[in-house]
């Protein structure tokens, strides 16, 4: 008989002796969990990949029914050295082996680190997502190795990350800081590497294992470089394209297929390739995506472009919005300082280039259109409600057009294109060449020249001031 379709013991009246000796045999027939290639791990990068290497690392040590009993969760966050070296070297009560999984924890990060988890606290806080911004917080002050009176002086303690943070954010640090506070969360005191270093460079109870969980590390780190001689360090990172602001194809299409293939569904060649295109190097929202995806075909086994086009959700749109907003706008500052949020966004340059050359191209459009299409009805003054029923009559007039177009204007939303016509009307169809010809030239050294491989944000910011150089007077609508 199977192990799993044996049935459990009941007491009959047999003596204690007779009973444990029938457990010992029992257990000697089971078969021993596999041994662990390693008994320390530390899991660093994109969170969504870290999460699921330590959910297979953990099925490896542990089966389904020790879970409930041999499997430690602590927050890293904030993480109490003496409480985790309690939890390591203190025998399980239940037996076998055991599991214990520090989750998240900065104290393999540095000061070169500190940017980008308090650009990610930053990011939680504006979009609203306060728990987030909480935990990340946290992580922040264990690599900056801030405790609680540090920030109740005020705001003198973003001074220790120096130049980490633009100084603009330092006041959303701040919030963050007083919201971290009236929650109650402490931290009195910094986690004691010594203690730290002593639990890895030990020796564990036998069948125990550690896991570690980070956003982010700093290699020249003595903890980092202790787990590294004592364990193993994963990086799991997403495979991006050498240029570009997406997931590299191959990974990109080996994480779509296997999802689908294990819900059941087929897609074909022409939907992924539109699927790719919509997508980012978000991997976490790409998995958000296709879930989503695969609830809303139900039973149906093929998914089409028409489902991605109307349910999967463009991962470029958030990131340039503001930014391309700003850049027509003219304001040179708003749009440097959104350019920055972007790059911080990890929106790679190119892409952002290339956004707001699709943008100028629909700007060129939109004047031509002003004065062909919409000549006889165009007034620069015109309110959106009179400029709504134009477009009612412009669009009945005229022959619909077969396939999609990005530059087939009429079919934009009526506030979208009304707006995107004002901003065309402003700008003399020469300076719209001009910054065409600039965007090209800027592409052309991103790819070919040493300044653009090691510098790009700076060709970025250069372009961006060139385009928001003032016109002078703009031209009428009556000509172009």
């Amino acid at each position: 008989m199977a192990p799993d379709q044996r049935k459990p013991f009941r007491y009959s009246g047999a003596s204690p002796i007779q009973l444990f000796g029938a457990i010992l045999m029992r257990k000697a027939s089971q078969k021993p969990p596999p041994e662990p290639e390693s008994h320390l791990y530390l899991l660093f990068g994109d969170e969504f990949l870290v999460k699921e290497r330590v959910s297979t690392l953990v099925d490896t040590f542990l089966g389904p029914e020790l879970r409930a009993t041999n499997l430690v969760v602590l927050d890293g966050a904030h993480l109490d050295a003496s409480a985790l070296s309690n939890q390591v070297f203190t025998p399980s009560l239940f037996g076998g082996p055991r599991v214990i999984v520090v989750d998240q924890t900065a104290i393999f990060a540095g000061k070169s680190n500190q940017s980008s988890i308090a650009g990610k606290a930053i990011q939680s806080w504006k979009s609203g997502d306060r728990k987030a911004a909480m935990r990340t917080f946290a992580q922040l002050m264990t690599s900056a190795d801030l405790i609680q009176t540090d920030l109740e002086q005020g705001s003198e303690w973003t001074q220790q990350l120096g130049e980490a943070v633009e100084s603009g954010d330092r006041d959303v640090l701040v919030l963050i800081a007083q919201a971290y506070l009236e929650q109650g969360q402490t931290r009195s005191s910094v986690s004691s590497e010594s203690v730290l270093d002593e639990i890895i460079a030990s020796r564990f109870p036998e069948g125990t294992v550690l896991i570690f969980t980070a956003p982010a590390v700093d290699t020249r780190k003595k903890l980092y470089k202790a787990v590294e001689k004592h364990g193993r360090v994963l990086a799991c990172a997403v495979k991006e394209q050498k240029y570009g602001a997406a997931m590299d194809r191959a990974f990109f299409d080996d994480r779509v297929l296997s999802t689908l293939e294990k819900a059941g569904k087929n897609i074909g060649s022409a939907a992924l390739e539109k699927m790719y295109s919509r997508s980012g190097k978000e991997l976490r929202k790409l998995q958000s995506e296709l879930q989503k995806l695969i609830a809303y075909v139900g039973e149906r086994r093929e998914i089409t472009s028409k489902d991605v086009e109307e349910i999967f959700a463009d991962f470029h749109e958030a990131f340039f919005f503001d930014l391309i907003n700003a850049v027509r706008s003219g304001d040179a500052v708003k749009s440097l300082q959104m350019l920055h949020d972007t790059l911080r966004d990890s929106s790679h340059p190119l892409a952002i280039l290339g956004a707001i050359a699709s943008e100028f191209r629909k700007l060129i459009v939109a004047r031509e259109t002003l004065f062909t299409v919409l000549r006889p009805y165009w007034k620069s003054r015109m309110n959106y409600q009179a400029f709504v029923k134009v477009m009612q009559e412009v669009r009945s007039s005229q022959p619909p057009k077969k396939g999609k177009s990005k530059l087939d204007l009429l079919a934009m939303k009526d506030y979208p294109l009304y707006l995107l016509l004002k901003d065309a009307e402003k700008i003399p169809l020469e300076k719209l060449v001009a910054i065409m010809e600039a965007i090209l030239e800027v592409d052309i050294m991103m790819k070919s020249s040493r300044l653009g491989s090691q510098a790009p944000e700076a060709l970025l910011q250069e372009l961006i001031l060139k385009i928001c150089e003032p016109t002078g007077r703009h031209p009428r609508a009556t000509g172009r």
